[in-house]
C-alpha cells in the first residue's frame, strides 16, 4: 500500500474539477494505491459530500494527466468510525461507483496511521444504492467486509 502527499499542482487540477475550493479544514488529500493510484480527498461534512457535482470531463482530464484512477471523497469519520464517501472514476468509465473496496482499504490505511483502526464507510446513497464497507487497520494490514441488502424477489407469475 502506498500513501503519500500529492503534488500541490495536482491538487490544484483535481479539486476544482470536483467542485471544491479546498479540502477539509485541517486535512489534506493523499495519493493512495493498492495498484493504480487514486486521490483521497477529505471534505468538511456529509452535506458537502452530498452536494458534490463534479465536472466529469474536467475530472477525467485531471486524473488522466496525473495518472490517477479517480478521486475518493470522504467526510471526516464520526467518533464511532462511521464515514460517508463517494468514488468518482471517470478515467475508467465510472462516473461514480456505488461501493469501492480498494479505495476504502486505502482510506483505512490512511486513517490507521492517524490512530483510527476501524471504520464503516457508507457509499452509494447519491445513486440510490446504499452500501456499507467495513475496514479494520492494524499496521500494514487492512481487512475488509461489507453489508448487502438483497430485496426479496417479486411475485412469480
Amino acid at each position: 500500500m502506498e500513501l503519500r502527499r500529492p503534488d500541490p499542482a495536482g491538487s490544484a487540477l483535481v479539486l476544482p474539477a470536483l467542485g471544491l475550493d479546498r479540502p477539509a479544514l485541517g486535512a489534506e488529500p493523499r495519493v493512495a494505491s493498492v495498484g493504480r493510484p487514486r486521490l483521497l480527498v477529505p471534505v468538511d461534512s456529509q452535506a458537502a459530500l452530498a452536494g458534490l457535482s463534479p465536472d466529469m470531463d474536467r475530472l477525467r482530464a485531471a486524473c488522466d494527466r496525473l495518472g490517477l484512477l479517480g478521486c475518493y471523497v470522504y467526510a471526516a469519520p464520526s467518533p464511532s468510525g462511521r464515514v460517508a464517501a463517494r468514488m468518482f472514476a471517470p478515467s475508467i468509465g465510472v462516473p461514480e461507483d456505488i461501493a469501492n473496496a480498494n479505495s476504502t482499504a486505502c482510506l483505512a490505511a490512511h486513517l490507521g496511521e492517524l490512530g483510527i483502526r476501524e471504520i464503516r464507510v457508507d457509499m452509494g446513497d447519491s445513486l440510490g444504492s446504499p452500501a456499507t464497507i467495513r475496514a479494520w487497520s492494524s499496521g500494514p494490514e487492512v481487512r475488509l467486509g461489507g453489508d448487502v441488502l438483497v430485496p426479496p424477489p417479486g411475485p412469480l407469475t
